[in-house]
């Protein structure tokens, strides 16, 4: 019995620490609100998406342009640099 609740409790937190990390969806979204204009996260393409343990770092393409963008590993702190 109390294997079984050691193993509910840590498939809680992963399910609950995988939906917080940084998915296409997620970086597509944040890369259009730190370009701006009128770029919409359909418009984005994300590639080359580097996690690190408190970061993560990937390019994206635009109509506008291409960027270098990171974040911290929650997707909070997005800056996007046009290349």
């Amino acid at each position: 019995m109390n294997k079984t609740i050691k193993i509910i409790g840590v498939s809680i937190v992963v399910t609950v620490i995988s939906g917080c990390m940084s998915t296409g969806d997620n970086l597509q979204r944040e890369s259009a609100k730190s370009i701006g204009g009128n770029v919409s996260p359909e418009q984005v393409t994300v590639t080359n998406i580097d996690r690190g343990a408190t970061s993560v770092k990937w390019q994206a393409a635009a109509p506008n342009g291409n960027y270098d963008c990171s974040a911290d590993d929650m997707v909070r702190s997005v800056l996007c640099t046009k290349k």
